[in-house]
């Protein structure tokens, strides 16, 4: 794994998580809108969002903790290449592997 593949990654993880989060939260908005326009809501609907806004929250907490083990793993990743790559500097260009 090349050195620096962990920032590269962050964003990208990053974005895509927040475009998760403005999609479905467009959908609820939607959905609202439509039911609201239609004459429904009222409680039911309230519950319902109530259950979509926990359910994010859970979603978000999960992406979080993927992305922290994911980053844990690249960092060790990269100190193990680093390390290598000391080691084979260190030895002398005559000297057998």
């Amino acid at each position: 794994m090349p050195p620096g593949l962990a920032e590269a990654i962050g964003p990208v993880l990053a974005i895509f998580g927040v475009g998760s989060m403005i999609l479905i939260g467009m959908k609820i908005r939607y959905t609202h809108l439509r039911q609201t326009r239609l004459g429904q809501g009222g409680q039911e609907e309230m519950e319902h969002l109530t259950e979509d806004v926990a359910t994010l929250h859970d979603e978000v907490r999960l992406l979080r903790q993927d992305f922290a083990e994911m980053y844990e793993r690249v960092e060790f990743a990269e100190r193990l290449l680093t390390r290598g790559q000391a080691e084979a500097a260190d030895r002398a260009p005559g000297e057998p592997q």
